[in-house]
């Protein structure tokens, strides 16, 4: 397998469900909560195996762009940094760092990470990548599921079904945050949290969210398209008319 992930690292959150200690000047993804580093860094150094990973995009916004350039300097690392001019949520950034990617790949397999994740085992994660990059490939937009260790109703969970390959699972259905008795459950019947990450080819990821909102990702290709660069940051979009869209194991949708 010679094909290698692009990581496409969100970091643009304000973080305000851990204030104080997490501040819009300086969120949570920035402090070092766990360690001598930031989850952002810590995310940033689960993907830097050469071997698997390309370089990163990192997909911010405008007040935390030195903030993201000194903590990828901090432990020598570089990536393409994207500004968003303004927060639209998970989805629209996930649609401009696929452009972005597509890009500088027309086949370019994308790994959609959260920067404020803490992951114990990184060589299980990196396992999972490795399992999910085989369904990406075929086609598939793959999600990570965790193994549950409570009944908890702060998370989304997921219902596998068959196996695809190896360790990757077909997806059965989604589920939004439970109530106790239901995630209860979820888990006897052997539910995986939702992590929120996703692998995908670039191309099919457009495709689909074209299905359902072919203007917003137009406008989103074209803030792309457009955007403007400096030295320091590899692009800078301009606005966009898009509308908000609302150890790991790999399944696919």
């Amino acid at each position: 397998m010679n094909r290698r992930i692009i990581p496409l690292i969100m970091c643009g959150g304000a973080g305000t469900r851990l204030w104080p200690a997490s501040r819009e000047v300086r969120p949570k993804q920035f402090l070092p909560l766990f360690g001598p580093r930031s989850t952002f860094q810590g995310t940033l150094l689960r993907v830097a195996e050469a071997a698997l990973f390309e370089r990163p995009i990192v997909i911010t916004n405008a007040t935390y762009r030195f903030m993201v350039l000194e903590q990828l300097a901090e432990i020598g690392l570089e990536a393409d940094v994207l500004l968003e001019p303004m927060r639209r949520d998970s989805g629209p950034a996930i649609a401009a760092g696929a452009a972005f990617a597509q890009a500088r790949d027309k086949d370019a397999i994308v790994l959609a990470l959260a920067a404020d994740h803490v992951v114990g085992d990184t060589e299980a994660f990196v396992a999972a990548c490795r399992q999910g990059l085989v369904a990406a490939e075929a086609g598939r937009i793959v999600t990570f599921g965790v193994q549950p260790e409570r009944a908890a109703t702060e998370y989304g969970y997921i219902s596998p079904g068959e196996t695809v390959s190896g360790e990757v699972r077909s997806v059965v259905k989604f589920v939004e945050k439970p109530d106790p008795v239901k995630a209860a459950e979820y888990i006897k019947a052997g539910y995986l949290w939702n992590s929120g990450n996703f692998m995908f080819r670039a191309s099919v990821l457009l495709d689909e969210y074209r299905n359902v909102d072919a203007a917003s990702v137009q406008a989103i290709s074209d803030a792309v398209t457009k955007a403007g660069r400096d030295r320091r940051c590899a692009a800078q979009a301009r606005p966009p008319a898009a509308r908000t869209s609302g150890p790991a194991r790999p399944a696919s949708a």
